[in-house]
């Protein structure tokens, strides 16, 4: 208590106008999305990304998921995506897709996923992490890299 009213002494006017700007202001943990994964073993894991960062890049930086779960995105090479199961009531919270978009995954998902395809099923590329996503679960799905006869 001391040291509140030393540094207002100290500061004046100064560390009001401070404290004002600083809590107007959002931070980076106030752009954080909370979800949690349960990976092919069943565990859950608490994950973290930030706002507008796609999922596949979230769950590959969080680093605890094997590599298998991962795959290069076939029409941007340069990024990672992954199929996920979608919890069902966080369907609709799902950033909408344009068509472009839309049709894209359709792709991705019967070229990598074929018959373990559900309705919920997603590919972390396009899900763009939002607030409305926090307290989301997701699990790991399986891919299929190649097909065999």
């Amino acid at each position: 208590m001391a040291l509140r009213v030393l540094g207002k002494q100290l500061m004046g006017p100064l560390a009001t106008s401070w404290v004002r700007c600083s809590s107007s202001s959002p931070t980076v943990f106030d752009k954080m999305v909370q979800i949690f994964v349960i990976d092919k073993s069943g565990v859950r894991h608490t994950v973290r990304g930030m706002e507008g960062t796609s999922l596949a890049t979230t769950l590959q930086e969080y680093g605890q998921f094997s590599s298998d779960s991962f795959m290069p995105h076939i029409f941007d090479p340069a990024y990672s995506d992954c199929h996920v199961y979608v919890q069902g009531d966080y369907l609709d919270k799902l950033t909408p897709l344009d068509s472009t978009e839309q049709a894209d995954q359709q792709r991705v998902v019967e070229h990598y996923v074929r018959g373990k395809a559900r309705d919920n099923s997603r590919m972390g590329y396009y899900i763009k992490l939002s607030p409305q996503m926090n307290g989301m679960t997701v699990a790991l799905g399986d891919v299929e890299l190649w097909e065999t006869q």
